[in-house]
Formats: C-alpha cells, structure tokens, sequence
C-alpha cells in the first residue's frame, strides 16, 4: 500500500532537476521503506502478545519454584530425620 501519491511525487521530484529515472528510483524506494513500518496498533498487539507470554511463563517458574522447595524440604527431611 504506497502511502505517498508516487506520481505526484515522481513529477514533483522531475520540476526539482531529477530524471524520471532518478524519481521513480527514489519513489520506489520510499515506498518500499514504508511497507515495513507498523502502525501503534500493530506495535499494541504485539505487545499484548508478549505481556501474555511473559505472564504464562512466569506462572512456570513459580510452579517450578514451588516443586523444586518440596524436593529440597523432603531431601532435608530425609537427610537430617531418621
């Protein structure tokens, strides 16, 4: 989707001394440029994305945490208790 009007631009860049060649070169490349930009709502959904990840794995690590206490307390339980 070409955000600027690329003929418009092509002319204008003509009157400014560029050859047609030239325009339609830098156009092109404005225009390619600007297909890889993301808009604030792209970068939001990322986002959201990313803070749901970061919660589930979080969520992970306690439950990790939580087993891993258990089996040190029962270690200890077993080492220290006969």
């Amino acid at each position: 989707m070409a955000l600027i009007n690329t003929h418009a631009t092509v002319k204008k860049f003509i009157q400014h001394g560029f050859t047609e060649e030239q325009a339609e070169v830098i156009v092109e490349t404005i225009n390619n440029q600007n297909n890889e930009l993301v808009t604030k709502q792209d970068l939001d959904i990322a986002i959201t994305k990313l803070d749901s990840k970061i919660e589930s794995v979080n969520t992970n690590i306690k439950w990790i945490m939580a087993i891993g206490l258990l089996i040190v307390g029962i270690l200890l339980k077993n080492t220290f208790i006969h």
